[in-house]
């Protein structure tokens, strides 16, 4: 797909999200900005929100570092077409940046189509029951 952009949320961006996830919580206007530890990450085409990726970043003494991701929503219009798999992209670079060992997707209930784009983007299940990629950065 050619002409859509991934930025980092803004305030204006919050009724797009909404309108890709209905269900998504109103705690997504404290969730990003200023904290780089969560954030969340928009596609946007022309003046829509096509997609966006939720996350955050895991780091402390009694496990290794990690970036779960929470959420992934593209819009049902847009799927097949680049959108999610740019957004991932983009979440492994803020990984690689922080030395991330590994992408957890945290999700308990994975469609079919979901989990056929998680092992698209080479993640595996773990013994946890969810799609991780481990130490792709050399």
């Amino acid at each position: 797909m050619v002409g859509f952009d991934v930025r980092g949320m803004m305030k204006d961006d919050l009724e797009g999200i909404f309108k890709l996830n209905s269900e998504g919580s109103f705690s997504l206007i404290n969730y990003q900005n200023d904290d780089k530890e969560h954030k969340i990450l928009v596609a946007q085409l022309n003046d829509d929100i096509v997609g966006y990726i939720k996350y955050e970043i895991l780091k402390g003494k009694n496990f290794k570092k990690g970036l779960i991701i929470k959420e992934l929503v593209v819009d049902e219009n847009y799927r097949g077409l680049g959108v999610g798999h740019q957004l991932m992209i983009e979440a492994e670079k803020v990984a690689k940046n922080y030395s991330i060992a590994s992408l957890v997707i945290l999700n308990n209930n994975y469609l079919e189509e979901e989990v056929i784009f998680y092992k698209r983007q080479g993640f595996n299940l773990n013994l946890d029951s969810r799609y991780e990629k481990k130490y792709y950065i050399q």
